[in-house]
């Protein structure tokens, strides 16, 4: 579905509310954002006779916040003087839900000294014949990959209207799965050394990862021993927690090559799949299995459609996805992630 492959319909009376509701709720957003930073600065800011430095960060914020106000009131005004909707028929082809998270400084002494909070923005996504649409998480958590929709969305604000399931995935896959039961069939087989060689890949980037935090919290540890002991309790405790995993995994590695390096081979059916992207971590491709949901390669991701029966063929005591069998048993994937 390209861009302009939409269907353009009038605004109901019902969508003209929906959309002049936006109005309410950007009022009590103005309400609330205007008395947080009036009470910032009639409390904090001015009694503490601040540098020019927080009072330049809070007219940035109070501007970023008025920008997105103004805009919005536009947008909203744009889509009910236009008074018209676009409607789009098709297939869901992907999902995804991007975690946004951003970090800002709050100054809260005279001095100027400042504590950093964070923030994480969850957004839900779904793509229709390839164009990607962002959805409320309420229609994100009814949507099913392979399912036929009908979408209506405002031109300018983007603004869900209408979302109606015209043909489930979900049940005909459960349709499906009564007339052919599908078993969670499983069996134990020795690896190859392909196979050896992706687990060692896989399970040392994981005990890098590990790792780093031990070695983070053995520092603090050294530093707080020299005199700040009220927060020796909690990162001793994170120390030991951390050292424990990192030990058990190191453990169970070593049982996995001791008991020979078998693979346990488990036959699931594939109910759904989603990609999480964030920008602070590396994409996440999942795929939704009558039998859990399991994280894969990219590759992997886009060669399995919903549907799919598939063997996830994983590492004896250690846990670890090395590839999946699908189509038959004619494709045979690696789970190479790095």
């Amino acid at each position: 579905m390209t861009e302009n492959n939409y269907e353009i319909k009038p605004l109901s009376s019902k969508d003209k509310k929906k959309i002049s509701q936006q109005y309410v709720f950007l009022v009590i957003f103005l309400i609330f954002v205007g008395g947080i930073f009036f009470f910032i600065f009639k409390n904090v800011l001015k009694p503490a006779k601040f540098s020019t430095i927080p009072i330049i960060v809070f007219a940035i914020f109070l501007l970023f916040f008025l920008s997105i106000i103004v805009y919005t009131f536009w947008s909203t005004y744009i889509d009910l003087k236009k008074g018209i909707k676009h409607c789009y028929t098709g297939i869901i082809t992907d999902k995804r839900i991007d975690k946004h998270t951003s970090s800002s400084k709050n100054f809260t002494s005279r001095a100027g000294n400042s504590s950093n909070s964070t923030t994480t923005k969850t957004s839900y996504y779904i793509s229709v014949d390839i164009q990607e649409h962002s959805i409320p998480y309420t229609v994100y958590s009814k949507a099913t990959i392979g399912d036929k929709i009908y979408l209506e969305v405002s031109p300018k604000n983007k603004e869900v209207l209408t979302f109606t399931i015209l043909e489930n995935h979900q049940q005909s896959i459960e349709v499906n799965n009564t007339l052919n039961f599908i078993p969670n069939k499983s069996k134990t087989m020795p690896m190859s050394q392909k196979e050896v060689d992706v687990v060692k890949k896989i399970f040392w980037k994981k005990m890098r990862k590990r790792l780093i935090f031990v070695i983070a919290f053995a520092l603090l540890l050294l530093l707080l021993w020299q005199g700040i002991f009220i927060f020796i309790i909690p990162v001793l405790v994170a120390f030991v927690y951390t050292s424990f995993k990192l030990l058990i995994e190191i453990n169970n590695y070593a049982t996995f090559f001791r008991n020979g390096k078998l693979k346990q081979i488990t036959t699931v059916q594939v109910n759904d799949k989603l990609k999480i992207t964030s920008n602070r971590n590396a994409t996440k491709f999942r795929l939704v299995t009558n039998n859990g949901n399991i994280d894969v390669s990219e590759n992997i991701y886009n060669k399995v459609k919903s549907n799919d029966i598939i063997d996830l063929h994983k590492a004896s005591f250690i846990t670890i996805l090395i590839a999946v069998n699908f189509n038959s048993h004619n494709i045979y994937l690696f789970n190479e992630t790095i």
